[in-house]
């Protein structure tokens, strides 16, 4: 269901009838208990707060507010935080970001 290549990737019928889904009809119904239920909230709390972190940190980095951070804000960004980023490092940065399609 994964495979990024369409002509490899299973059809809906396929992952339907995969025997991995086929088992999981026939898996017992256990409570999680509270060990698990509180790690999975815990999870949830740390992705809210890494995206908050994450969205402040690109707002202190896009100094002209214009919701998309230049390389030179990019540069000047990890300079002011003292990250320790050779430039072909920043670099590769900002060829990675360049060829993400948008979600």
């Amino acid at each position: 269901m994964l495979e990024p290549d369409p002509k490899l990737r299973l059809t809906a019928k396929q992952v339907l009838e995969h025997p991995w889904l086929q088992n999981a009809k026939k898996a017992p119904n256990v409570p999680l208990g509270d060990v698990v239920k509180s790690r999975l909230k815990q999870f949830s709390l740390m992705n809210r707060f890494k995206r908050k972190a994450l969205r402040e940190m690109f707002t202190k980095i896009d100094i002209d507010n214009d919701g998309i951070v230049s390389t030179q804000e990019l540069k000047a960004g990890l300079l002011k935080f003292n990250t320790q980023l050779a430039d072909s490092e920043v670099q590769m940065l900002i060829e990675a970001s360049l060829s993400r399609s948008p979600l």
